[in-house]
């Protein structure tokens, strides 16, 4: 049975490795396809338009989630946060805590007060078959469309162009994001106010 969930999980990969490769470029719907069937944390009241990859360990991934709450308060834009257990050994065992627990946002949002020095604030735990499988997929993808690093955005204007930044980015990039995401003029999201 190992053997042939190994071929299963390999075939998988393959395949998306292959469909996402031809989506990467901007407007492409195939890799937003693929994005929105990852194990996500949701928040925000609006259909998610931005899914961010993360370690619960990365530092520049708990800047980005510090500066986006009240952008995601304000002006109600969905985000998902898709959990990748990459930077260090305990990365993987607090992604799972996040998805498994019963309520995620609010373990994220606790994790994320006590961030500190490089670490979030959950204690890790092992995954179950189901979370397990969730973050295989998230790693996969994540691979599959060649990302350098965390945090990694992928978001959907409006006008259902797919476009994808890697890293924390700058106020003025950030800004130019969550308008073509809300319709709202810019406004530089780290000094917004919600």
């Amino acid at each position: 049975m190992r053997g042939t969930t190994r071929v299963a999980v390999g075939i998988l990969a393959l395949f998306m490795a292959v469909a996402v490769a031809h989506a990467r470029p901007a407007g492409d719907s195939r890799l937003w396809t693929f994005v929105r069937h990852t194990a996500a944390i949701r928040e925000g009241r609006n259909p998610v338009r931005l899914y961010v990859f993360f370690d619960p360990n990365c530092p520049y991934c708990h800047d980005l989630y510090e500066t986006l709450q009240p952008i995601i308060g304000s002006e109600k834009l969905g985000v998902g946060w898709v959990p990748v257990g990459i930077l260090a050994l305990s990365s993987y065992g607090k992604a799972a805590a996040l998805l498994e627990a019963a309520h995620p946002a609010a373990a994220m949002a606790r994790m994320e007060a006590g961030f500190h020095e490089g670490h979030g604030a959950i204690r890790p735990r092992r995954a179950t078959a189901l979370v397990a499988r969730g973050l295989l997929y998230n790693f996969r993808l994540f691979e599959a469309v060649g990302a350098q690093g965390v945090p990694f955005l992928v978001y959907k204007t409006r006008a259902g162009h797919v476009h994808t930044v890697t890293g924390d980015p700058p106020d003025s990039a950030l800004a130019d994001i969550v308008a073509r995401l809300s319709g709202r003029p810019k406004s530089t999201p780290r000094t917004a106010t919600p």
